[in-house]
């Protein structure tokens, strides 16, 4: 293992807020109504998504709405904290520089993935929060042409389903934790070169005004962060799935244009949060499409044993499904069900 390069968080911060779009431009009567109504949702969406998943905890979390240049504040707040123990040290005038370039780059694409989060649970906060973002959800309920009031429950009911997840898996958060480490802590030159010439790429674009592809990384050579970034990416995929499953299925009763709403959504999918947010820096996303749609696992399972037995997979790593399993749900459905299984607890 080697130290994370030395980042300059604070020029990712600086550049990140001179970058980042902040979005429909909306008068003080309006800004509030929305702030309320999204407060008052998320409240009640916490209760909802307790009885639709089966899942019994909602867990301590703060609940705020904030703007896109508060978002990537409080991304990068916890991504010091996540890098603090393994990041290096500017130990030379070229490294500081070095530093300051990587800072740079990185706000850059943080501006970029900041017009598309929508909301996000972050676990990994000093306390766990769950943000909404009015901008967004504003500007995207507009380029639907939806019902405000139900989208802005809908987003609300997806992020409150991560919080949900953690709270009843509360050893889910030191275990993403680990596996992360590997990846940002890994002896890959070739990863850290590939990091580094994507995220320069996404700044010159973003500065340019061209689209932004936001998949930072095509391979892996190290075999320790491969497997690291299988176990990421599986995990994110069920997190996500279980999310869409859930909102909808909560939905349902309280929100009058759900199906429409979903329909929408996915003809122009945008994937936002901590999920989506580690999924498009780490480029997890490819591997998403390439190996299983989490939704469909979670669809799959339910129609096996319902929340029962999806929600297993929230009672320790041992019982998260593989990328292989995401793929065949059925094969995961066969190890938890099987006699040995349920036996001695061990997968």
């Amino acid at each position: 293992m080697t130290a994370l390069p030395w980042i300059d968080w604070d020029a990712a911060e600086q550049v990140g807020l001179e970058l980042v779009d902040p979005g429909p431009r909306v008068g003080r009567p309006e800004r509030a109504q929305i702030v309320t109504q999204l407060r008052e949702q998320a409240r009640r969406a916490a209760d909802l998504l307790v009885e639709a998943s089966g899942l019994p905890e909602v867990g301590d979390a703060r609940e705020l709405v904030v703007d896109r240049r508060n978002i990537i504040r409080a991304n990068i707040a916890t991504a010091r904290r996540l890098t603090s123990e393994s990041i290096g040290v500017a130990d030379s005038p070229l490294e500081a520089a070095a530093g300051r370039a990587r800072g740079a780059t990185i706000g850059g694409a943080l501006a970029a993935v900041g017009t598309r989060i929508l909301g996000q649970f972050d676990p990994f906060a000093e306390t766990p929060t769950l943000y909404l973002v009015a901008p967004t959800i504003l500007a995207v309920e507009r380029g639907l042409r939806v019902n405000p009031t139900d989208f802005r429950m809908w987003v609300t009911l997806h992020e409150q389903t991560h919080r949900v997840q953690f709270a009843n898996a509360p050893w889910l958060r030191d275990h993403l934790i680990g596996q992360l480490r590997v990846i940002v802590e890994a002896d890959d030159e070739p990863f850290w070169h590939d990091l580094s010439q994507r995220l320069e790429q996404i700044r010159r674009d973003k500065t340019a005004g061209r689209p932004v592809s936001l998949r930072l990384i095509n391979a892996f050579s190290s075999p320790d962060v491969a497997a690291a970034m299988d176990e990421v990416t599986a995990v994110m995929s069920l997190l996500e799935g279980h999310a869409d499953l859930m909102m909808d299925r909560a939905g349902r009763s309280v929100i009058p244009s759900v199906a429409t709403i979903r329909a929408r959504f996915d003809a122009r999918r945008t994937k936002g949060g901590v999920h989506g947010l580690i999924n498009r820096l780490l480029g997890m996303d490819a591997k998403l499409a390439q190996y299983a749609d989490g939704a469909s696992f979670c669809r799959h399972v339910m129609r096996r044993g319902g929340t029962g037995l999806l929600n297993r997979a929230f009672e320790g790593p041992q019982w998260l499904p593989t990328l292989t399993e995401l793929l065949d749900p059925e094969q995961w459905c066969r190890r938890l069900t099987s006699p040995a299984e349920d036996a001695d607890g061990q997968a």
